[in-house]
């Protein structure tokens, strides 16, 4: 039985994909792929590029906001009309990535990786995929159909996981060819599908988004927490239809954290841990139950 991961886009609190990693790792439940999309899809690199859990725990406080290069030419260009899609550039996080996994080609990896971006020309899913990924094909009236997304491997693993993560209006877009592609949570936050596609039998998807809606407090009329809530809306409605495809849906209790909150990194990752950890039982459990369905109780003993 092949074992996929997916891990779910949700800022900041993608660091708990990490702890979810470490859990898995010492309960001897081995990941025969992984997927990701935003700072899902960061985790899903590094795994795939060889990063041990322990390496990665080491690494995030190095992740700090000295990564986050604000283009302060902004003004300057708007009054020329030369401008750039967003806030921050990007470049510093890049060259982070390009360290971390030794600027390995994307078809390079350990282990088979999707990861997911979206072309804002025209509003298709792309697929940042080291082995074969292939799409199933959207039917439509008048035509054969069009494929649920494109497949791009010849690029960089830190190519890839730079374009997933790029938030609309904060990140700089990344231009590749006639591309422009930016967060892969536009269009499929929590990649079961994808996961699937390379060959997973068995897959487990963790989402950080979920337990940011079960608010404890009333939400506040203003424009800033009332655009935030619409976009949870959103990336909650993927994790909850991707819970009813995956295997195992793991909906992290990370609690409210901004997407560049980077000193809460080693926190949320440490709660990912201990959810996942005490979750263990039910995994096996369903993995086995998988097993017996897949090939009967006598081949299975």
């Amino acid at each position: 039985m092949k074992i996929g991961l997916c891990l779910a886009g949700g800022g900041a609190s993608g660091g708990a994909h990490v702890g979810v990693l470490r859990a898995l790792d010492e309960a001897g439940i081995a990941i025969d792929m992984i997927a990701g999309t935003s700072s899902g899809a960061m985790v899903a690199g590094l795994f795939a590029a060889g990063i041990t859990t322990d390496q990665m725990l080491e690494m995030l406080p190095t992740l700090t906001r000295r990564e986050i290069d604000i283009d302060r030419s902004l003004l300057t260009r708007w009054l020329t009309r030369d401008r750039r899609g967003g806030l921050i550039r990007g470049e510093k996080l890049h060259t982070f990535l390009r360290t971390a996994v030794q600027d390995i080609a994307l078809t390079d990896v350990r282990i088979p990786v999707a990861i997911v971006a979206t072309d804002l020309q025209t509003g298709k899913e792309v697929i940042f995929c080291s082995h074969d990924c292939p799409a199933p094909v959207v039917p439509a009236v008048l035509t054969d159909g069009t494929p649920l997304w494109d497949v791009v491997q010849d690029v960089t693993l830190a190519l890839a996981i730079r374009a997933s993560i790029s938030i609309p209006f904060i990140f700089q877009p990344v231009i590749l060819g006639t591309r422009m592609l930016a967060d892969g949570g536009l269009v499929d936050n929590c990649p079961v599908e994808p996961t699937r596609a390379m060959g997973a039998d068995f897959v487990i998807a963790a989402d950080t988004i979920t337990p940011f809606l079960q608010r404890k407090t009333p939400l506040p009329l203003r424009v800033r927490a009332l655009l935030q809530q619409v976009v949870n809306i959103g990336l909650a409605r993927h994790a909850a239809l991707a819970a009813r495809e995956a295997d195992v849906f793991l909906a992290l209790p990370v609690g409210p954290i901004g997407a560049l909150d980077f000193p809460r990194l080693s926190q949320v990752a440490e709660r990912g841990y201990e959810y996942t950890k005490a979750r263990i039982p039910a995994i096996m459990a369903a993995m086995r139950a998988h097993e017996m369905k897949k090939c009967g109780p006598r081949t299975c003993e």
